[in-house]
């Protein structure tokens, strides 16, 4: 609503990727398995259906208004099922340090970098590579741009 009321007609909102598979929560739920936490990403599919729901009925509130979803677990649970299909080889660990807990400010100098961060799904135990970034964006970008 305060987007809409500052003049912005035109939005795009993230649903939510596929959390039970990242690495720090495979590291915390499935140590020994690491398999993907079935029960968090249920609650992101059920999280993201009830979003498109309140998009769809925010915009026809907002009269001249677009509101684009953005479904952000279709390709990474993709990837993660059929990574070779992506030119990914790893998609349980990160590539940051251990590959297992780090993220963010402890991925540093300090800290050991895989040397083919291209073929994992995460950079750390949280966030995606950049080429996973950007495979994900053109796609995103294929589909929505002529909707804008």
């Amino acid at each position: 609503q305060e987007l809409y009321d500052a003049g912005c007609r035109k939005m795009v909102v993230a649903g939510l990727p596929p959390l039970g598979c990242m690495p720090i929560q495979l590291t915390v739920m499935s140590p020994v398995l690491r398999e993907c936490v079935e029960t968090q990403n249920s609650d992101a599919v059920g999280y993201n259906a009830k979003l498109q729901r309140l998009l769809t009925q925010t915009q026809n509130q907002l009269r001249g208004s677009t509101i684009l979803y953005v479904d952000i677990f279709t390709i990474p649970i993709d990837m993660i099922k059929s990574p070779h299909k992506y030119g990914l080889v790893e998609t349980k660990k990160g590539c940051c340090g251990s590959g297992l807990l780090e993220s963010g400010p402890l991925c540093t100098e300090l800290s050991p970098v895989c040397s083919n961060p291209e073929q994992y799904m995460f950079f750390d135990s949280v966030h995606p590579t950049q080429s996973v970034y950007a495979l994900v964006a053109r796609r995103l970008v294929e589909r929505l741009l002529p909707r804008l």
